[in-house]
């Protein structure tokens, strides 16, 4: 922004002179006129540079800045082509018969059809997503256009669409799942997954629905995205959950599959819920833009069906230099993904050698997971780090090896598959138990939690790797074969209940409200939903599973045993968060909070699934008034002043018109006889 100074005062003083001297011709007096005018009129030019600082800075000039493609790995000899773009430009892996390349386009803005159209019309770009949080188009172009398509207004840097991959028995009792279960209650009820793979066997006994009892209507997956073949139905329930590869459908089952019909098999967080996009095809690879479109879809739809946590067991394939940057795109919507809102758990990938960490596990904010044998040493596919820029990775292990699961397209089959993608949805299953222990953690809790309640290996633990130079570090948190080491389920379960208060499970709270065939509570204007506490406790809070959402407590308790939440307050709580429709499925969380000497401590959590059904609020709730913006704001306060100025100024001129300075039509006489004379000189 350029800021013009000028001096107000000499201003001032000239503009003096020349009434001074408008007034002697036309007689008029110097009283107070002059003295009101030319004040107000110096005070305008001094109170508008102040205005001017007010106004709200907007960007600087991006020249000034150092932005993240001009120094990348992505493109090492910094000519705005991407380096992998150059390796395989002629490369019949990526060439079409119509030589036209898949690229990502990156922007310094947000694309929007309008770049698009203009891409279409200079460089016959063919159009397949836009990916707006990472400012960037997915299409093709053809390989003599590059350059040309480089000139284009607003575009920073072209990279390779490259290919990713499918990253290919009793986790729960290596990693003490079943001892969180049994000492806490908690299944993942409320919670919400999202596994981006091949898809999900939306048929399976395992993954059709919360409580295996075909008489309710209670599914389990909540949304289908289907970016391979139909991307354009958004809503998620055009198309039924389908997977024609069979490895997503393992993920899932292992994340949070009810085990039906035997229940020998059951997943980390059996009544969580799921929500399955399919980024990957019949053969289990799919393009950067088709993944980057489902993690897009994904964040959209975050808080519509309260999206915690996502399993990707997918990466590139071959050797790292294929994929590896921090600023390849997968990894910078990876992270966007962890900064919404989603802890985002990524396949280390099966490379079994050290700096074999690439895209998208090597993304800095997302929980990179290796791979365990079942006797919890490493297991020898499980890929290494460090990643290209040095950082540790995985970030945690979990069991990965002969896993058994849901085997797609089979009614009610198991199968077991190995791999650190079968290491993934597990370390995922946890997150979702953490979170319902906790709904206010954030994916970096999340995150930090695993990490530091996950039992330390050292590189050569059991003689299943070569020792490193980390296991000589006294007290060393972290290596480039276990990360932190291996997931405990229970003490991180346990840690993430008690970031606030301790847990307490001596006392019980019991839904008793009658709950619908959909295995919800259905909530009227005047309905409530009613709970018993097995004793007295010092509060009630609850909240729902909204992720913008927070505790609340219910007033009307009066520290019995029983106690209800009506829907009125249900409403008035929800009506307040962006983007959530009042009418419809919430799920709430309620705890009690019991107060005892020095300490305070928590009930286990309590979820239920609510409808509400035609809540009206009544109006009697007094609008919050917005307040107005900074721009709105400078506005009034110009407006504001001239006005005031204005009035003064005519009130000047009113009050010296009745002391007789104005000297009517003899005065305008003498003044119109000295111009003249003034035109002869």
């Amino acid at each position: 922004m350029k800021v013009y100074i000028f001096s107000s005062s000499k201003f001032c003083d000239a503009f003096i002179q020349w009434f001074q001297k408008l007034l002697r011709y036309g007689g008029i007096g110097r009283g107070r006129l002059i003295q009101r005018v030319t004040t107000s009129f110096c005070l305008v030019l001094f109170v508008l540079p102040m205005i001017g600082f007010m106004i709200p800075v907007g960007a600087t000039d991006a020249s000034m800045e150092t932005m993240w493609w001009d120094d990348t790995t992505v493109d090492r000899n910094k000519n705005g082509i991407g380096d992998m773009i150059e390796v395989h430009k002629d490369s019949p892996y990526f060439l079409d018969d119509d030589g036209t390349l898949p690229l990502i386009i990156d922007f310094d803005h947000t694309p929007t059809e309008q770049d698009v159209q203009l891409l279409e019309r200079e460089v016959n770009y063919q159009h397949q997503f836009i990916l707006k949080h990472i400012d960037a188009l997915a299409g093709r172009i053809h390989v003599d256009k590059l350059w040309d398509t480089l000139d284009m207004p607003g575009v920073v840097l072209l990279e390779l669409d490259g290919i990713l991959e499918v990253a290919n028995g009793d986790a729960s009792v290596l990693h003490g799942v079943d001892q969180a279960w049994q000492a806490t209650g908690y299944d993942g009820s409320g919670v919400t997954a999202a596994i981006i793979d091949t898809g999900i066997d939306g048929l399976h006994a395992s993954l059709d629905d919360q409580d295996d009892n075909p008489s309710t209507f209670d599914p389990k997956i909540l949304a289908f995205y289907d970016a391979v073949n139909d991307p354009s139905a958004t809503n998620g329930t055009e198309v039924f959950p389908y997977d024609d590869h069979g490895h997503g459908s393992h993920c899932a089952g292992t994340t949070a599959g009810t085990g039906a019909p035997d229940y020998e098999n059951i997943g980390m967080a059996p009544q969580a819920n799921l929500v399955g996009v399919k980024v990957l095809d019949g053969g289990g690879s799919g393009s950067f833009a088709t993944v980057m479109a489902g993690m897009q879809w994904t964040v959209d739809h975050r808080y519509e069906y309260n999206i915690r946590v996502a399993s990707m067991s997918l990466g590139g394939p071959g050797a790292i230099e294929w994929t590896s940057s921090e600023e390849d795109s997968v990894n910078r919507y990876a992270n966007e993904m962890v900064r919404a809102g989603i802890a985002l758990f990524i396949a280390a990938g099966n490379n079994a050698v050290s700096a074999q960490i690439g895209t998208p596990g090597s993304a800095e904010d997302v929980i990179t997971v290796g791979a365990l044998d079942k006797d919890s040493s490493i297991a020898i596919y499980s890929s290494q780090g460090p990643t290209e820029e040095g950082r540790i990775k995985p970030n945690i292990a979990y069991v990965g090896s002969s896993v058994m699961s849901v085997a797609a397209n089979t009614g009610d089959g198991y199968t077991a598959m190995s791999g650190t993608s079968m290491a993934t949805p597990g370390a995922a299953g946890v997150a979702a138990l953490m979170y319902q222990a906790n709904p206010d953690l954030s994916p970096f809790d999340i995150r930090n939690i695993m990490q530091e309640t996950a039992t330390y290996r050292q590189c050569h633990y059991m003689g299943a790797n070569e020792p490193c130079a980390e296991d000589l570090i006294p007290k060393n948190r972290q290596n480039n074969v276990y990360g932190h080491g291996e997931v405990r389920a229970l003490d991180a379960i346990m840690e993430a209940a008690q970031k606030m208060y301790m847990f307490d499970n001596s006392v019980q709270i019991t839904i008793t409200s009658e709950v619908s065939e959909s295995e919800r509570v259905e909530l009227r204007t005047n309905d409530a939903i009613s709970f018993e506490i097995s004793e007295g406790v010092e509060s009630i809070q609850w909240r729902s599973n909204h992720l913008r959402d927070d505790w609340s407590n219910i007033h009307s308790y009066e520290h019995t045993t029983k106690a209800e939440l009506s829907a009125i307050d249900i409403a008035h709580q929800l009506e307040h968060l962006p983007g959530i429709d009042l009418q419809g499925n919430h799920t709430l969380s309620i705890r009690g909070i019991i107060e005892n000497g020095t300490s305070t401590a928590s009930t286990p959590i309590v979820t239920v699934n609510v409808m509400l059904v035609n809540v009206d609020t009544d109006g009697d709730e007094t609008e919050s008034k917005g307040f107005l913006s900074k721009s709105e704001m400078v506005a009034a306060i110009s407006i504001f002043v001239v006005v005031l100025l204005l009035g003064l100024v005519v009130v000047g001129f009113a009050s010296e018109k009745e002391e007789g300075l104005f000297a009517g039509k003899e005065t305008n006489a003498l003044f119109q006889a000295k111009v003249e004379e003034d035109d002869q000189s």
